[in-house]
């Protein structure tokens, strides 16, 4: 199968957002800027001007010691499916993006997959819902200390500022971000360890297509991109398409080094999370236990606090494994060791994806894979909880389908009434409650009915174009 060269080099990365392929890990700190264009001319002016700020793959220079020179801060942006159309974008482009993307987020399809229902219903959102402005862009600023961030962020909405209201923040933004210290997520345990690597970035990573469009994906096919006329790009601004599924079809490659993105704000009900341990310690023990409370929460997660997997320090929490990701579930088909319905072992099974056999089931868990973005938002005794970013070629085959079929699934892993014990949709109305199974010597250990820890309160899908793609989008392709 011919596709693009799989070591992207200068001009590739070139071409290519940072934030799909860096965390950011050194920039703490983040602002979500959510924006709406009220005029095609304005937006088309404004995404050409920020196609200039935006932070994109290139390796970072070295000084004279051979040490990377991190910048101080990073902004990307991606563009729903609405601001695409409100930009300018033909509808006859537009129609070559997949149904998912142009549908959005909060489509009432979408939420029947994702289990957007009930409390976590794009309708009660505070951003991105039917009853919220429409979102059209999403700049994305993270920075290394307050006074980066400010400036950054001024630069930006001074960019916003000069379109004269053609393009303008919507209610609720900006959002904003943090990474604590230890990587902590609020309910308290080491987050964002299990991550993918690119092919073309590293060269142990997973198939560059998996994460960037135009290049070959897990099942060695170059993943459907969105395209343009050559008519509407007389300037030649974009690549033009190499995926053989379009041979002899004169087509420029809008979607050439972009990727979707799945933003979710998350909730997480730290109290009532905790709450619920204790119960069940109450109902295990008779009295209050923190340390049967750590170890159950352990399980639920499949990660002691610090990280360290339930498969290599089954019993106790060792620091020293806290970023451990190199295990198997192979070895503990019954899931004695880390149950079955813990949460990293449903999100990605691994080796042990029943009923197939080990290669079979790290073949079908690798074409699932998230990159997956995050920072904490919120302190105690407020709200708290994750701006939440996925990124992925197929919104539908990755992030969808993990949280449709392995997450909010009750019979996933051959589980009975067992739905991911963190992130899944608990308590529904009209169906049989949710509970976390524990294997053990005889009989399993089995809770009592979970309720929703995690309560979606916003969203988007986002396309996270290609500088080359972006600069088209600013010079007005129509």
């Amino acid at each position: 199968m011919s596709g693009r060269a799989e070591v992207l080099g200068p001009e590739a990365r070139a071409d290519i957002q940072g934030f799909i392929t860096t965390g950011y890990g050194h920039l703490s700190l983040a602002s979500y800027l959510f924006v709406r264009m009220n005029d095609p001319h304005a937006a088309r002016r404004w995404l050409a001007s920020i196609a200039e700020a935006v932070t994109t793959a290139s390796p970072w220079p070295k000084d004279a010691e051979g040490a990377k020179i991190r910048p101080p801060c990073a902004v990307n942006i991606g563009l729903t499916a609405a601001g695409l159309r409100a930009s300018g974008l033909s509808e006859g482009v537009l129609c070559t993006f997949p149904p998912e993307f142009r549908e959005g987020i909060a489509a009432p399809a979408r939420s029947r997959i994702l289990g957007d229902t009930e409390e976590s219903a794009p309708s009660t959102w505070e951003i991105g819902g039917p009853n919220t402005e429409p979102i059209h862009a999403l700049v994305i600023v993270h920075a290394a200390s307050e006074s980066d961030l400010g400036d950054a962020c001024g630069k930006e909405r001074e960019r916003i500022r000069r379109t004269a209201e053609g393009v303008v923040e919507v209610a609720g933004s900006p959002q904003s971000g943090y990474r604590p210290t230890g990587d902590t997520e609020p309910f308290g345990f080491r987050d964002g360890i299990s991550q993918p690597s690119i092919l073309g970035i590293k060269g142990d990573g997973l198939p560059t297509g998996e994460f960037i469009l135009g290049y070959r994906n897990h099942y060695d096919v170059i993943p459907p991109t969105p395209l343009v006329p050559p008519e509407l790009d007389p300037l030649g601004l974009l690549p033009p398409c190499t995926n053989p599924y379009f041979h002899g079809a004169a087509l420029h490659d809008l979607g050439c080094h972009g990727s979707f993105v799945a933003y979710r704000k998350l909730e997480q009900d730290v109290t009532g999370f905790w709450r619920f341990l204790g119960d069940e310690s109450l109902r295990a023990h008779g009295s209050p236990d923190a340390e049967y409370m750590v170890w159950l929460a352990s399980k639920m997660v499949g990660r002691w606090p610090s990280g360290a997997p339930l498969m290599l320090a089954p019993d106790a929490d060792v620091a020293a494994l806290g970023a451990s990701d190199d295990f198997e579930y192979g070895s503990d088909p019954d899931g004695l060791r880390c149950p079955i319905g813990a949460h990293i072992r449903r999100s990605r099974p691994r080796d042990d994806l029943k009923p197939y056999p080990a290669d079979q089931s790290r073949h079908m868990s690798d074409a699932h894979r998230l990159l997956r973005r995050a920072r904490v938002y919120g302190s105690a005794p407020g709200p708290r909880g994750i701006h939440f970013f996925s990124v992925n070629a197929s919104l539908r085959s990755q992030f969808e389908f993990v949280q449709q079929t392995w997450c909010n699934n009750p019979s996933a892993g051959g589980l009975y009434e067992c739905k991911d014990p963190i992130a899944g949709d608990h308590a529904r109305a009209g169906e049989p409650p949710s509970r976390m199974i524990v294997p053990r010597a005889g009989p399993p250990f089995r809770t009592g009915p979970l309720p929703r820890f995690v309560t979606v309160r916003g969203g988007a899908y986002l396309f996270m174009p290609g500088l080359r793609a972006l600069r088209y989008l600013g010079n007005g392709g129509v």
